[in-house]
Protein backbone atom coordinates (compact mmCIF):
# COMPACT_ATOMS: atom_id res chain seq x y z
CA UNK A 1 0.00 0.00 0.00
CA UNK A 2 2.61 2.49 -1.14
CA UNK A 3 0.58 4.43 -3.74
CA UNK A 4 -2.92 5.16 -4.93
CA UNK A 5 -3.39 1.89 -6.80
CA UNK A 6 -5.05 0.36 -3.75
CA UNK A 7 -7.65 3.11 -3.65
CA UNK A 8 -8.33 2.98 -7.39
CA UNK A 9 -9.08 -0.76 -7.12
CA UNK A 10 -11.15 -0.22 -3.93
CA UNK A 11 -13.12 2.55 -5.62
CA UNK A 12 -13.93 0.32 -8.59
CA UNK A 13 -15.05 -2.59 -6.39
CA UNK A 14 -17.07 -0.34 -4.11
CA UNK A 15 -19.10 1.39 -6.82
CA UNK A 16 -19.61 -1.92 -8.61
CA UNK A 17 -21.26 -3.18 -5.40
CA UNK A 18 -23.42 -0.04 -5.19
CA UNK A 19 -24.67 -0.41 -8.78
CA UNK A 20 -25.56 -4.04 -8.05
CA UNK A 21 -27.59 -2.99 -5.00
CA UNK A 22 -29.42 -0.28 -6.95
CA UNK A 23 -30.37 -2.84 -9.61
CA UNK A 24 -32.00 -5.18 -7.10
CA UNK A 25 -35.69 -4.93 -6.23
CA UNK A 26 -35.17 -4.08 -2.56
CA UNK A 27 -37.88 -3.18 -0.09
CA UNK A 28 -38.38 0.59 -0.08
CA UNK A 29 -37.38 2.47 3.07
CA UNK A 30 -40.32 4.37 4.56
CA UNK A 31 -40.34 8.13 4.31
CA UNK A 32 -38.51 9.80 7.24
CA UNK A 33 -37.81 6.49 9.02
CA UNK A 34 -34.28 6.74 10.40
CA UNK A 35 -32.88 8.56 7.36
CA UNK A 36 -30.85 11.13 9.29
CA UNK A 37 -27.94 10.26 11.59
CA UNK A 38 -25.58 12.42 13.64
CA UNK A 39 -22.25 11.11 14.94
CA UNK A 40 -20.39 12.84 17.76
CA UNK A 41 -17.13 11.64 19.28
CA UNK A 42 -13.36 11.77 19.54
CA UNK A 43 -10.61 10.60 17.21
CA UNK A 44 -7.10 9.12 17.18
CA UNK A 45 -4.55 9.67 14.40
CA UNK A 46 -2.09 6.82 13.71
CA UNK A 47 1.09 7.72 11.81
CA UNK A 48 2.34 4.18 11.21
CA UNK A 49 5.97 3.28 10.37
CA UNK A 50 6.81 3.85 6.71
CA UNK A 51 7.68 0.20 6.11
CA UNK A 52 4.11 -1.08 6.55
CA UNK A 53 0.68 0.50 7.20
CA UNK A 54 -0.23 -2.39 9.55
CA UNK A 55 3.04 -2.45 11.48
CA UNK A 56 2.37 -1.47 15.11
CA UNK A 57 -1.29 -0.78 14.32
CA UNK A 58 -2.30 -0.95 18.00
CA UNK A 59 0.86 0.56 19.52
CA UNK A 60 0.14 3.56 21.69
CA UNK A 61 3.21 5.48 20.50
CA UNK A 62 1.91 5.48 16.92
CA UNK A 63 -1.55 6.79 17.95
CA UNK A 64 -2.25 10.37 18.92
CA UNK A 65 -5.47 10.68 20.92
CA UNK A 66 -7.60 13.80 21.14
CA UNK A 67 -9.80 13.19 24.22
CA UNK A 68 -12.15 16.12 23.60
CA UNK A 69 -15.25 16.13 21.37
CA UNK A 70 -13.23 16.48 18.19
CA UNK A 71 -15.31 14.76 15.47
CA UNK A 72 -18.76 15.53 14.12
CA UNK A 73 -20.61 13.83 11.26
CA UNK A 74 -23.98 14.04 9.51
CA UNK A 75 -25.43 11.29 7.32
CA UNK A 76 -28.52 10.93 5.13
CA UNK A 77 -29.68 7.51 3.97
CA UNK A 78 -30.82 7.55 0.33
CA UNK A 79 -31.52 3.81 0.39
CA UNK A 80 -31.84 1.18 3.08
CA UNK A 81 -28.23 0.08 2.46
CA UNK A 82 -26.67 3.38 1.34
CA UNK A 83 -25.96 6.62 3.19
CA UNK A 84 -24.28 9.86 2.12
CA UNK A 85 -22.16 11.51 4.80
CA UNK A 86 -20.18 14.65 5.59
CA UNK A 87 -17.91 14.85 8.60
CA UNK A 88 -15.03 16.77 10.08
CA UNK A 89 -12.31 16.36 12.70
CA UNK A 90 -10.25 19.08 14.36
CA UNK A 91 -7.60 18.79 17.05
CA UNK A 92 -3.96 18.91 18.11
CA UNK A 93 -2.09 15.70 17.35
CA UNK A 94 1.43 14.25 17.56
CA UNK A 95 3.15 12.95 14.43
CA UNK A 96 5.65 10.38 15.68
CA UNK A 97 6.92 9.73 12.18
CA UNK A 98 7.89 13.39 11.61
CA UNK A 99 8.82 13.96 15.28
CA UNK A 100 6.17 16.71 15.69
CA UNK A 101 4.10 17.40 18.84
CA UNK A 102 0.78 19.25 19.37
CA UNK A 103 0.27 20.34 15.79
CA UNK A 104 -3.04 21.69 14.48
CA UNK A 105 -4.82 18.99 12.45
CA UNK A 106 -7.95 19.32 10.24
CA UNK A 107 -9.76 16.79 8.08
CA UNK A 108 -13.06 17.42 6.23
CA UNK A 109 -14.57 14.74 4.01
CA UNK A 110 -17.70 13.45 2.35
CA UNK A 111 -18.59 10.14 0.78
CA UNK A 112 -20.72 7.01 0.86
CA UNK A 113 -21.42 4.37 3.54
CA UNK A 114 -22.54 0.93 2.40
CA UNK A 115 -24.49 -0.91 5.12
CA UNK A 116 -24.18 -4.69 5.15
CA UNK A 117 -26.95 -5.61 7.64
CA UNK A 118 -29.30 -2.60 7.92
CA UNK A 119 -31.87 -2.44 10.72
CA UNK A 120 -29.86 -4.76 13.01
CA UNK A 121 -28.46 -3.94 16.43
CA UNK A 122 -24.99 -4.69 15.05
CA UNK A 123 -24.92 -2.41 12.03
CA UNK A 124 -21.55 -2.69 10.19
CA UNK A 125 -20.70 -0.66 7.10
CA UNK A 126 -17.98 -0.03 4.50
CA UNK A 127 -16.89 3.56 3.99
CA UNK A 128 -15.31 5.39 1.06
CA UNK A 129 -14.88 9.11 0.61
CA UNK A 130 -12.71 12.07 -0.28
CA UNK A 131 -12.00 15.47 1.16
CA UNK A 132 -9.56 18.04 2.50
CA UNK A 133 -6.69 17.68 4.98
CA UNK A 134 -4.55 20.31 6.68
CA UNK A 135 -1.41 19.82 8.82
CA UNK A 136 0.52 23.00 9.63
CA UNK A 137 3.93 21.63 10.61
CA UNK A 138 5.05 19.96 7.34
CA UNK A 139 6.60 23.22 6.12
CA UNK A 140 10.39 23.53 6.45
CA UNK A 141 10.75 19.97 7.80
CA UNK A 142 12.55 16.88 6.47
CA UNK A 143 11.40 13.29 6.84
CA UNK A 144 14.30 10.85 6.99
CA UNK A 145 13.50 7.84 4.82
CA UNK A 146 16.92 6.13 5.10
CA UNK A 147 20.51 7.01 5.84
CA UNK A 148 20.84 8.76 2.48
CA UNK A 149 17.25 9.66 1.56
CA UNK A 150 15.01 12.48 2.84
CA UNK A 151 11.55 13.70 1.91
CA UNK A 152 10.36 17.32 2.14
CA UNK A 153 7.15 19.15 1.16
CA UNK A 154 6.34 22.84 0.99
CA UNK A 155 2.56 22.34 1.45
CA UNK A 156 0.20 22.08 4.38
CA UNK A 157 -3.12 21.68 2.53
CA UNK A 158 -3.88 18.38 0.75
CA UNK A 159 -6.54 16.43 -1.09
CA UNK A 160 -7.24 13.11 0.68
CA UNK A 161 -9.00 9.88 -0.28
CA UNK A 162 -10.15 7.60 2.56
CA UNK A 163 -11.73 4.20 3.01
CA UNK A 164 -12.37 1.81 5.84
CA UNK A 165 -14.85 0.01 8.08
CA UNK A 166 -17.27 1.13 10.75
CA UNK A 167 -19.86 -0.28 13.15
CA UNK A 168 -22.96 1.18 14.79
CA UNK A 169 -24.13 -0.73 17.86
CA UNK A 170 -27.69 0.41 18.66
CA UNK A 171 -28.42 0.42 22.39
CA UNK A 172 -31.95 1.70 21.74
CA UNK A 173 -33.51 2.36 18.31
CA UNK A 174 -32.41 6.01 18.25
CA UNK A 175 -29.12 5.90 20.18
CA UNK A 176 -26.01 3.82 19.68
CA UNK A 177 -22.21 3.60 19.91
CA UNK A 178 -20.10 4.20 16.80
CA UNK A 179 -16.55 2.93 16.11
CA UNK A 180 -14.75 3.48 12.83
CA UNK A 181 -11.29 3.11 11.23
CA UNK A 182 -10.25 4.61 7.89
CA UNK A 183 -7.03 4.64 5.90
CA UNK A 184 -6.25 8.09 4.48
CA UNK A 185 -4.28 8.48 1.25
CA UNK A 186 -2.80 12.00 1.10
CA UNK A 187 -2.02 13.27 -2.41
CA UNK A 188 1.23 15.24 -2.75
CA UNK A 189 3.90 15.25 -5.45
CA UNK A 190 6.36 12.32 -4.97
CA UNK A 191 5.03 11.73 -1.46
CA UNK A 192 4.27 8.03 -1.94
CA UNK A 193 2.72 7.18 1.49
CA UNK A 194 4.96 9.40 3.61
CA UNK A 195 2.01 11.63 4.57
CA UNK A 196 -0.63 8.90 4.88
CA UNK A 197 -2.26 8.02 8.20
CA UNK A 198 -4.96 5.95 9.90
CA UNK A 199 -7.86 7.72 11.57
CA UNK A 200 -9.90 5.97 14.28
CA UNK A 201 -13.18 7.33 15.67
CA UNK A 202 -15.28 6.40 18.69
CA UNK A 203 -18.43 8.15 19.91
CA UNK A 204 -22.22 8.11 19.92
CA UNK A 205 -24.62 8.01 17.00
CA UNK A 206 -28.13 9.48 17.04
CA UNK A 207 -30.83 8.46 14.59
CA UNK A 208 -34.05 10.46 14.00
CA UNK A 209 -37.46 8.90 13.43
CA UNK A 210 -40.23 7.04 15.25
CA UNK A 211 -38.36 3.74 15.45
CA UNK A 212 -39.03 0.60 17.47
CA UNK A 213 -37.33 -2.73 18.06
CA UNK A 214 -39.38 -5.31 16.17
CA UNK A 215 -38.92 -8.91 15.08
CA UNK A 216 -35.64 -9.96 13.46
CA UNK A 217 -33.91 -7.00 15.16
CA UNK A 218 -35.38 -4.52 12.65
CA UNK A 219 -36.28 -0.93 13.41
CA UNK A 220 -38.84 -0.55 10.60
CA UNK A 221 -41.84 1.17 12.20
CA UNK A 222 -44.22 0.02 9.45
CA UNK A 223 -43.01 -3.61 9.33
CA UNK A 224 -46.13 -5.03 11.01
CA UNK A 225 -48.44 -2.80 8.98
CA UNK A 226 -46.97 -4.02 5.70
CA UNK A 227 -47.33 -7.68 6.75
CA UNK A 228 -50.89 -7.01 7.85
CA UNK A 229 -51.69 -5.59 4.42
CA UNK A 230 -50.26 -8.68 2.71
CA UNK A 231 -52.32 -11.01 4.95
CA UNK A 232 -55.51 -9.01 4.36
CA UNK A 233 -54.84 -9.01 0.63
CA UNK A 234 -54.65 -12.83 0.47
CA UNK A 235 -57.53 -13.47 2.88
CA UNK A 236 -60.77 -14.48 1.11
CA UNK A 237 -63.67 -12.09 1.48
CA UNK A 238 -66.74 -13.35 3.33
CA UNK A 239 -69.99 -12.17 1.74
CA UNK A 240 -72.23 -10.02 3.93
CA UNK A 241 -75.56 -11.75 4.68
CA UNK A 242 -78.69 -10.15 3.24
CA UNK A 243 -80.75 -8.27 5.83
CA UNK A 244 -84.25 -7.25 4.87
CA UNK A 245 -85.32 -3.69 5.61
CA UNK A 246 -88.08 -3.07 8.14
CA UNK A 247 -91.33 -1.51 7.09
CA UNK A 248 -92.13 2.09 7.99
CA UNK A 249 -94.86 0.91 10.36
CA UNK A 250 -92.48 -1.35 12.26
CA UNK A 251 -89.95 1.49 12.55
CA UNK A 252 -92.59 3.86 13.95
CA UNK A 253 -93.69 1.28 16.52
CA UNK A 254 -90.09 0.74 17.62
CA UNK A 255 -89.54 4.52 17.91
CA UNK A 256 -92.64 4.85 20.09
CA UNK A 257 -91.49 2.03 22.39
CA UNK A 258 -87.96 3.51 22.58
CA UNK A 259 -89.23 7.02 23.35
CA UNK A 260 -91.63 5.70 25.98
CA UNK A 261 -88.82 3.80 27.70
CA UNK A 262 -86.60 6.90 27.65
CA UNK A 263 -89.45 9.01 29.07
CA UNK A 264 -90.03 6.48 31.86
CA UNK A 265 -86.35 6.30 32.67
CA UNK A 266 -86.13 10.10 32.84
CA UNK A 267 -89.40 10.54 34.73
CA UNK A 268 -88.52 8.05 37.51
CA UNK A 269 -84.77 8.56 37.64
CA UNK A 270 -83.08 8.91 41.05
CA UNK A 271 -79.36 9.41 40.37
CA UNK A 272 -78.19 9.55 44.02
CA UNK A 273 -80.61 6.85 45.32
CA UNK A 274 -81.83 9.02 48.20
CA UNK A 275 -85.54 8.34 47.58
CA UNK A 276 -86.11 11.77 45.96
CA UNK A 277 -86.62 11.72 42.16
CA UNK A 278 -84.24 13.88 40.11
CA UNK A 279 -87.09 16.09 38.87
CA UNK A 280 -87.82 17.08 42.50
CA UNK A 281 -84.28 16.81 43.89
CA UNK A 282 -82.46 20.13 44.48
CA UNK A 283 -79.21 18.16 44.87
CA UNK A 284 -79.62 15.27 42.37
CA UNK A 285 -75.98 14.15 42.57
CA UNK A 286 -75.74 14.14 46.42
CA UNK A 287 -77.42 11.71 48.81
CA UNK A 288 -79.75 13.87 50.90
CA UNK A 289 -82.89 14.05 53.03
CA UNK A 290 -86.52 14.32 51.88
CA UNK A 291 -87.24 17.22 54.24
CA UNK A 292 -84.51 19.24 52.48
CA UNK A 293 -85.70 18.15 48.98
CA UNK A 294 -82.83 15.75 48.49
CA UNK A 295 -80.01 17.93 49.86
CA UNK A 296 -77.66 16.73 52.64
CA UNK A 297 -77.12 18.18 56.13
CA UNK A 298 -73.57 17.10 56.98
CA UNK A 299 -73.32 18.63 60.48
CA UNK A 300 -76.93 17.71 61.51
CA UNK A 301 -77.74 21.27 62.59
CA UNK A 302 -81.06 21.16 60.70
CA UNK A 303 -79.74 23.54 58.06
CA UNK A 304 -79.09 21.98 54.58
CA UNK A 305 -75.54 22.26 53.31
CA UNK A 306 -76.41 24.54 50.38
CA UNK A 307 -77.78 27.12 52.87
CA UNK A 308 -75.22 26.45 55.60
CA UNK A 309 -72.24 28.84 55.73
CA UNK A 310 -70.43 26.34 58.00
CA UNK A 311 -71.64 22.95 56.62
CA UNK A 312 -69.09 20.93 58.66
CA UNK A 313 -69.78 22.64 62.04
CA UNK A 314 -72.95 22.47 64.15
CA UNK A 315 -74.33 26.00 64.26
CA UNK A 316 -77.32 28.26 64.70
CA UNK A 317 -79.86 29.60 62.21
CA UNK A 318 -79.20 33.18 63.33
CA UNK A 319 -75.53 32.60 62.47
CA UNK A 320 -76.49 30.97 59.12
CA UNK A 321 -75.36 27.57 60.33
CA UNK A 322 -72.16 28.70 62.03
CA UNK A 323 -71.47 28.34 65.77
CA UNK A 324 -71.05 31.29 68.15
CA UNK A 325 -67.58 32.70 68.06
CA UNK A 326 -66.13 33.82 71.39
CA UNK A 327 -62.94 35.86 71.31
CA UNK A 328 -60.46 35.87 74.21
CA UNK A 329 -60.51 39.13 76.22
CA UNK A 330 -57.56 41.55 76.13
CA UNK A 331 -56.50 42.42 79.70
CA UNK A 332 -54.85 45.62 81.03
CA UNK A 333 -52.96 46.71 84.13
CA UNK A 334 -54.50 49.18 86.61
CA UNK A 335 -54.91 52.62 85.03
CA UNK A 336 -53.16 51.50 81.78
CA UNK A 337 -54.36 51.31 78.15
CA UNK A 338 -51.14 50.13 76.48
CA UNK A 339 -51.01 46.64 74.91
CA UNK A 340 -48.70 43.93 76.24
CA UNK A 341 -46.91 41.33 74.04
CA UNK A 342 -49.47 38.67 75.01
CA UNK A 343 -52.32 41.04 74.09
CA UNK A 344 -50.79 41.62 70.64
CA UNK A 345 -50.59 37.84 70.04
CA UNK A 346 -54.32 37.48 70.91
CA UNK A 347 -55.25 40.44 68.66
CA UNK A 348 -53.27 38.95 65.77
CA UNK A 349 -55.28 35.70 65.99
CA UNK A 350 -58.59 37.61 66.24
CA UNK A 351 -57.68 39.67 63.15
CA UNK A 352 -57.05 36.48 61.12
CA UNK A 353 -60.51 35.14 62.08
CA UNK A 354 -62.16 38.46 61.19
CA UNK A 355 -60.48 38.57 57.77
CA UNK A 356 -60.52 34.88 56.76
CA UNK A 357 -63.54 33.35 58.55
CA UNK A 358 -65.87 36.33 58.97
CA UNK A 359 -64.96 38.63 56.08
CA UNK A 360 -68.30 40.49 56.01
CA UNK A 361 -69.37 40.51 59.68
CA UNK A 362 -69.31 43.63 61.90
CA UNK A 363 -68.01 43.82 65.48
CA UNK A 364 -68.19 45.67 68.77
CA UNK A 365 -64.93 46.48 70.56
CA UNK A 366 -65.96 47.19 74.15
CA UNK A 367 -63.53 48.72 76.67
CA UNK A 368 -64.05 48.13 80.41
CA UNK A 369 -62.69 49.48 83.69
CA UNK A 370 -63.26 48.35 87.26
CA UNK A 371 -65.59 50.18 89.68
CA UNK A 372 -62.77 52.07 91.43
CA UNK A 373 -62.14 55.69 90.61
CA UNK A 374 -64.31 58.45 89.23
CA UNK A 375 -66.92 57.55 86.59
CA UNK A 376 -65.76 60.28 84.16
CA UNK A 377 -62.14 59.12 84.37
CA UNK A 378 -63.16 55.45 83.96
CA UNK A 379 -65.24 56.31 80.88
CA UNK A 380 -62.24 57.97 79.18
CA UNK A 381 -59.91 55.08 80.18
CA UNK A 382 -62.30 52.43 78.82
CA UNK A 383 -62.49 54.29 75.46
CA UNK A 384 -58.69 54.52 75.32
CA UNK A 385 -58.41 50.77 75.89
CA UNK A 386 -60.99 50.03 73.18
CA UNK A 387 -59.23 52.43 70.81
CA UNK A 388 -55.84 50.72 71.42
CA UNK A 389 -57.34 47.37 70.35
CA UNK A 390 -59.13 49.04 67.41
CA UNK A 391 -55.88 50.52 66.07
CA UNK A 392 -54.08 47.18 66.47
CA UNK A 393 -56.81 45.36 64.49
CA UNK A 394 -56.71 47.96 61.70
CA UNK A 395 -52.90 47.63 61.51
CA UNK A 396 -53.43 43.89 60.90
CA UNK A 397 -55.66 44.59 57.88
CA UNK A 398 -59.18 44.67 59.34
CA UNK A 399 -61.48 47.20 57.65
CA UNK A 400 -62.18 49.96 60.26
CA UNK A 401 -65.74 50.40 58.95
CA UNK A 402 -66.56 46.95 60.33
CA UNK A 403 -65.71 47.94 63.93
CA UNK A 404 -67.60 50.05 66.45
CA UNK A 405 -65.82 50.97 69.73
CA UNK A 406 -67.60 51.54 73.04
CA UNK A 407 -66.41 52.58 76.53
CA UNK A 408 -68.11 50.78 79.44
CA UNK A 409 -67.64 50.38 83.17
CA UNK A 410 -67.55 46.68 84.00
CA UNK A 411 -67.86 46.34 87.73
CA UNK A 412 -66.51 43.33 89.57
CA UNK A 413 -66.93 40.68 86.81
CA UNK A 414 -65.70 42.76 83.87
CA UNK A 415 -62.88 45.08 84.75
CA UNK A 416 -59.68 46.31 83.08
CA UNK A 417 -60.31 44.49 79.77
CA UNK A 418 -61.52 44.80 76.16
CA UNK A 419 -64.02 42.31 74.71
CA UNK A 420 -64.82 41.81 71.01
CA UNK A 421 -68.27 40.54 70.02
CA UNK A 422 -70.13 40.08 66.76
CA UNK A 423 -72.47 42.99 66.07
CA UNK A 424 -73.85 41.64 62.78
CA UNK A 425 -73.12 38.13 61.50
CA UNK A 426 -72.57 38.17 57.70
CA UNK A 427 -70.22 35.35 56.85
Amino acid sequence: MKNVNFFIVALFVFFSSISHIFSQDLEKQEEGNGKWLIKIGTHSINYYPITSPFDGFFLKKNNSFDPTISSLGLEHKIKKNIGLYVDGSVGFVNNNRWDIEDCFFVKLSHGVNLYIFPYHKFDPYVRLGAGYHKFNEYLQRDLRISDTKYFKTNRKDFFVLDGGLGLNFWIVPNLGINVQSTYNQVFAYQSRDYLNFWKHNVGVVLRFGNLKFVENDKYDQNWRNRNRKIINKDRPRIPTPFISEKSEKEKKEEDKICCHKQYQQKEFKDSDNDGVLDKEDLCPNQFGLKKFKGCPDTDFDNIPDHEDKCPNKFGKKENKGCPDIVFSPILFDVGKFGLSHRSLVIINEIAKIMINNLPNSKFYVDGYTDIHGKLFYNKILSLKRANSVFEALVSKGVDPSRIEIRGLVGGKKKGRRVEITIRKFLN
